[in-house]
């Protein structure tokens, strides 16, 4: 993994190459171990590429980057990996003999463009990517996104010059670009504890959708302000495209039986992490004790002796999972590195947020990621994770009980519900649990309950529905002192729309495309390359990805249950009893800290002072759901973190020139 920069300028804007390496320096965490630049002019115009490079493959500097192709006609700053390049340079053996310099994937990326089309090589390569690449014959600039969205990719277009960046932080230091913060995506942040592609925090800079590319022909190209995503294929010299998506038409394997889909999941997953544990420095892999990572780890250890795995625990009990993390390290012979996260941890790693995430990012999980990360990075350079397999067999809580609420919510008047949410909401939480626990099967805590009864009213749809799951501040909250734009993607109502999948698999879907990438990938990502260290998830296999959305629910959700297959593949590995049991997620008890040992940082980043620097917040509603909070008569714990995020993100990294 590593760093890229690519900035195209005219003439009118003067940007020299000392500049040009103070801003690629910027990147320096995602690739401390070299930095390189290279200054083009082609077409009349001034082509610059940055990269900061973390060495996996091929350590030596011959495959230091940018790099160039053998006949010199491409020039490629590319983070990421591609874990099936050794199986395509047999292929391109076969069509010509090519004298290699290295034995880095970047150099196998080279040659594929050397010998085939932009297309035809995005189809082929298998891994996680962002990457540019001139063409120095035709005048054109590849900019392109892995599948899922592993690798981030930052741009911004406007009248002196054009960038690509794999880092907000390092586009916002290019001399005369805007920082205006955009207020749609704070309404969005609110909403989601983070902000949706392809928006970012700024106005005029945005994230490349995953499985994306931007095609720049700078023959044809003029430099124009960007305002909005979709403007981009309007320009001209730009084609805006997927290269990758969902084939939503159902196969005809829908009757076979879930051996079928069991042997096929388990030979993808197999082969995903042999190529994935390719690697010249020390791998390893976290180890949570869910199932996820469970059977990731169990199969690495088919391939390697001594997998070293890594596991965050808790002084609270009802967070802490290491007892089970090391039962199974224990089983599977791994070289197990345990460490349990106290009050301190949290505080020490609250400080590091906003600067390792760039923009506002409220997903509490990301302090014992960011620990976990710098524990892995203490004996290893390359983590493997279990990430993407809830969104692809049905992990969340979510996909299992929704559908048994929609059912009977589709059927009622309005009126009848609002005045069956005014009762269920006068009962006690603990009477609430118990009442609906029983109906339903619920493995609910009673704040999670009572959120979803609140936006009860507000449902009258799939997608409405979805989204009251999803949302913590909903956009009627009022939080915000100005409206905002309050428009869905529409590319999340389309998959609402599909006839051919029931309600839990469109959700999953729509998790794939949103969640995933903007949380649960960016969350990673940003966690590890704070400690340089890369991240890997085999569940993200192309194959894996496409065959895994043409099982039939019943195979993934059954009975309470979620993730049947996964389930049964690891059952081969350890005991049930280390499987079946409760799932306690990767978060913080912060909650409970807002209301003690946190509690006056947390009225000191939540105060009237800070809240007007920038101007966002109705401080009279932070103020009232920061005292309910305190007072124990709601649990705001994740509308309270993503203020804090905010006003420190304001406070650490907007406000810092």
């Amino acid at each position: 993994m590593c760093g890229i920069l690519g900035i195209i300028h005219n003439r009118k804007y003067n940007l020299s190459n000392n500049e040009f390496k103070k801003i690629n320096q910027q990147n320096f965490n995602r690739g401390p171990d070299n930095q390189g630049i290279e200054n083009i002019l082609i077409s009349n115009k001034f082509v610059k590429l940055g990269h900061s490079r973390l060495s996996i493959l091929d350590l030596s500097k011959k495959a230091n980057q940018p790099m160039y192709s053998s006949s010199e006609r491409f020039i490629i700053s590319f983070n990421g990996e591609i874990y099936n390049h050794l199986d395509l340079r047999k292929i391109l053996n076969q069509k010509k003999n090519i004298k290699w310099k290295t034995t880095s994937d970047t150099e196998t990326l080279l040659n594929l463009f050397e010998n085939y089309s932009n297309q035809d090589v995005l189809k082929k390569i298998e891994g996680m990517f962002a990457f540019i690449l001139l063409d120095k014959k035709e005048n054109k600039i590849l900019v392109a996104r892995d599948i899922a969205g592993e690798k981030p990719l930052y741009f911004c277009f406007n009248n002196l010059f054009t960038a690509f960046a794999s880092d907000l932080k390092t586009l916002t230091k290019i001399p005369q670009i805007k920082k205006d913060i955009d207020g749609n995506s704070v309404q969005k942040y609110l909403e989601y504890n983070y902000i949706p592609s392809p928006n970012t925090i700024y106005k005029n800079i945005f994230k490349l959708h995953s499985a994306s590319y931007i095609l720049l022909d700078l023959n044809k190209f003029t430099f124009e302000n960007v305002n909005n995503y979709n403007q981009l294929n309007t320009i001209k010299g730009i084609e805006n495209k997927k290269w990758w998506n969902l084939d939503f038409k159902r196969k005809n394997s829908q009757n076979n039986n879930i051996n079928y889909y069991e042997e096929k999941i388990s030979y993808e997953l197999k082969k995903s992490v042999k190529q994935q544990l390719i690697s010249d420095v020390p791998l390893g892999a976290f180890l949570s004790a869910g199932i996820d990572s469970s059977l990731i780890v169990s199969l690495m250890q088919e391939f390697n002796n001594k997998t070293k795995t890594f596991n965050i625990g808790f002084e609270e009990n009802d967070y802490d999972e290491s007892y089970y993390s090391k039962e199974i390290a224990k089983i599977l012979s791994t070289d197990h590195t345990s460490y349990i996260f106290t009050e301190n941890d949290i505080l020490n790693t609250i400080q590091t947020t906003s600067y390792a995430y760039s923009e506002p990012f409220a997903d509490s999980s990301q302090l014992p990621t960011l620990i976990v990360s710098k524990l892995a990075k203490e004996k290893v350079k390359v983590v493997l994770t279990g990430d993407g397999g809830d969104e692809l067999f049905g992990g969340y809580n979510r996909y299992i009980y929704a559908n048994r609420f929609w059912k009977k919510l589709n059927i009622l008047n309005p009126k009848i519900r609002n005045f069956i949410v005014i009762n269920l909401l006068s009962l006690s939480p603990m009477r609430l649990l118990t009442f609906l626990g029983k109906r339903f099967n619920l493995n609910l805590n009673p704040s999670s309950i009572r959120k979803i009864i609140l936006k009860l009213k507000s449902i009258n749809s799939e997608l409405t529905y979805y989204h009251a799951l999803t949302q913590e501040w909903t956009s009627d909250t009022n939080i915000l002192i100005n409206n905002h734009d309050n428009k869905n993607s529409f590319e999340i109502e389309k998959i609402f729309k599909l006839n051919n999948y029931l309600f839990e698999e469109k959700m999953m879907i729509a998790d794939f495309f949103t969640y995933l990438p903007d949380d649960i990938l960016c969350k990673v990502d940003r966690a590890t390359m704070h400690y340089s260290l890369e991240s890997r998830a085999p569940f993200l296999n192309k194959s894996l990805i496409e065959n895994s959305f043409d099982i039939p629910l019943k195979y993934k959700i059954n009975k309470g249950n979620s993730k049947i297959i996964l389930r049964n593949l690891l059952k081969k590995y350890i005991p049930e009893k280390l499987i079946d049991k409760p799932k306690k997620g990767f978060g913080v008890p912060i909650g409970k800290m807002m209301r003690g040992s946190l509690k006056s940082w947390t009225n000191d980043i939540l105060s009237k002072n800070r809240c007007s620097k920038h101007g966002f917040f109705d401080f009279n509603i932070v103020e009232n759901e920061k005292n309910n909070h305190f007072n124990n008569i709601t649990n705001n714990q994740y509308k309270l973190w993503s203020l804090i995020q905010f006003n420190e993100w304001f406070h650490n990294v907007h406000m810092q020139k």
